[in-house]
């Protein structure tokens, strides 16, 4: 807090102590994480790290104000480099079991509340800490430490985490050795972009993170040691408020299979907020936006997280996770030696700062924009609209589907379905790998929706016009080798989930077309007689595909009929208990 002592440079040096143990430690700690049980590791760091405070209890005494005397400043930074290492072990053995003990589907759930459990450890830590060595000493916040260690250690012993068996022909000579993650990482594109753009968000998050002592000594004024020590504390405790939240919010969220464009949404809303605060020279709005940041970081940290478990092998997910904490680390390191030896650092890093949020803002709108155009639709606006209604229904109506392999990849196909609520062809479509052309009555084509209906290009038809020609232009769309969706009982179930007398329609069709059949069963809708709740109501829907079947060209209408609606019975059984058929 003296005037010539530079803030972020002391702050960047203690993280720099912390984080350069990283460097030697990543590769042999993702070896180990893929040879030996990942439990025990967890459990000798953590015991390992707590006897590394217990030596600092015994050799680094306390001086005058419970400070720590110059003479034995050596001994602080070897002990947080001591602490750094262990970390260093523990990283990638923890990051490679949560897939080994929590369902695929509720991966990125785990992921969020871990980084919230670690943010609210921080800052209990802080909190319980600081105020023991302001009112004992150093001793009483490190013997609590090596309490809280020793105690967390244990719990390690008691996970149960699935053993997965090694692919076949993976000897150790090559699948265990030392270069043979780095060959993976390098050889797997999207493993290779997340750890860069991981490195990326660590990089943005040391730079800001040493900015707020600046901040808070030029912009805000804090020059005095206790409002300088309280405006720097309210601004950490506003970034890990932030953090614990998005951990709340991401882990209720819950859409794994969408995170990859939400996290560049996230990442170019941190570089926007990054900016603003480098411009900005209010306490009360440099708050809000390091809570912000901090939110839409830990957003975009968990998505990297959880992308990264998703796709990495079992037997080589610890050397690549070391890896990606090793470019993580480099890039911290290289950010806080940058700043820990640079003159005047509190004068540059602000400005920094705010070069850096726009960089994540421009990387993040690019990424976004792309990644919305990808997708199973005709255009890329129709891909973004697919990506964002997908993400609605995964969030909202907490989708999940069965047997979208079983749609075929070519040629026409008929999706029969039941008709529960106006909500049901946003949940098949979101589970289906193909474009589906919905049939639709022309009076329900509202003029206000007049860019979705061009978007979405439904089969139009008119009520007034005859049957035959209604026919006519169904088969036609599937000879062009398209997925019609046909609704078989024509109207919506709503409050009751009876299954109505089917309409002939779709039998004609699929005999007229030599379509393929696939039923199609949806449970879990809000049962809500009015059509706005159905969107509105949160649910937990189920979308289960069918095998499917041709109609038999010689069979009657209502034997193709009968036919179908067994199938979709059959699918009917195996989630909901028995229907009343009318």
């Amino acid at each position: 807090s003296d005037a010539g002592v530079q803030a972020s440079a002391v702050t960047a040096g203690v993280t720099f102590f912390f984080f350069l143990p990283y460097l030697a430690m990543m590769a042999p700690a993702g070896w180990l994480a893929d040879r030996l049980p990942r439990k025990w590791i967890m459990l000798a760091c953590d015991e390992g790290r707590a006897a590394v405070l217990l030596l600092a209890f015994a050799l680094v005494p306390a001086g005058v104000a419970g400070a720590v005397p110059a003479s034995h400043h050596w001994k602080v930074f070897a002990l947080i480099a001591a602490v750094g290492a262990l970390a260093a072990v523990f990283n990638p053995a923890r990051n490679a079991t949560i897939p080994q003990i929590v369902p695929p589907a509720q991966l990125q759930r785990a992921n969020a509340l871990t980084f919230g459990i670690a943010v609210i450890a921080s800052l209990l830590g802080l909190l319980i800490g600081g105020r023991l060595i302001s009112r004992y000493s150093p001793a009483a916040g490190l013997l609590t430490a090596v309490l809280a260690y020793a105690v967390s250690g244990t719990f390690f012993a008691f996970i149960k985490p699935v053993s997965r068996r090694r692919p076949p022909g993976l000897g150790r000579d090559g699948a265990l050795s030392l270069t043979a993650g780095l060959r993976y990482v390098c050889g797997h594109r999207g493993i290779l972009q997340l750890i860069i753009l991981d490195a990326v968000i660590w990089g943005a998050a040391n730079l800001t993170f040493a900015a707020l002592a600046a901040l808070g000594k030029q912009r805000y004024g804090f020059t005095e040691p206790e409002a300088f020590l309280r405006g720097f504390g309210d601004l950490s405790a506003a970034a890990g408020t932030g953090m614990l939240v998005s951990a709340l919010v991401v882990g209720w969220m819950n859409f794994r299979r969408e995170s990859h464009w939400f996290l560049l949404l996230a990442l170019a809303g941190a570089g926007a907020c990054m900016t603003a605060l480098a411009i900005s020279h209010a306490f009360p709005a440099g708050l809000a936006l390091v809570f912000l940041i901090g939110f839409l970081g830990n957003a975009a940290m968990v998505c990297v997280g959880t992308l990264l478990q998703s796709i990495s092998p079992n037997y080589i997910r610890g050397r690549i996770f070391a890896i990606n904490s090793l470019v993580s680390t480099l890039s911290a390191v290289a950010i806080n030696l940058a700043i820990w030896r640079m003159p005047h650092a509190d004068a540059w890093t602000i400005p920094a700062v705010g070069a850096a949020g726009v960089t994540l803002a421009v990387i993040g709108v690019w990424g976004a924009w792309r990644e919305l155009g990808r997708g199973p639709m005709d255009s890329p606006m129709a891909s973004a609209l697919w990506r964002l209604l997908r993400w609605y229904v995964l969030v909202w109506h907490r989708l999940r589907w069965v047997g979208r392999d079983r749609i075929p990849a070519t040629g026409a196909v008929i999706l029969a379905p039941n008709h529960t609520t106006g909500l049901d062809p946003l949940l098949i479509q979101a589970g289906c790998p193909r474009p589906v052309r919905w049939v639709m009555l022309t009076e329900y084509q509202f003029r206000l929706a007049a860019p979705l209906w061009r978007t979405i290009q439904p089969i139009a038809l008119d009520r007034r016009s005859g049957d035959l020609g209604k026919i006519r232009q169904i088969v036609q769309t599937l000879q062009d080798g398209q997925v019609v969706g046909l609704f078989p009982e024509g109207g919506l179930q709503r409050t009751h989930r009876q299954l109505k007398p089917f309409q002939p329609g779709v039998a004609m069709v699929a005999q007229r077309s030599s379509a393929a059949i696939v039923p199609v069963w949806i449970s879990g809708t809000p049962r809500r007689q009015n059509m706005l709740w159905h969107f509105l109501q949160p649910s937990r829907s189920v979308v289960i595909y069918g095998k499917p079947f041709y109609a038999d060209p010689q069979a009657s209408h209502q034997q193709v009929l009968d036919d179908l609606r067994r199938r979709m019975l059959e699918l009917a059984d195996s989630i909901d208990p028995p229907l009343t058929v009318h």
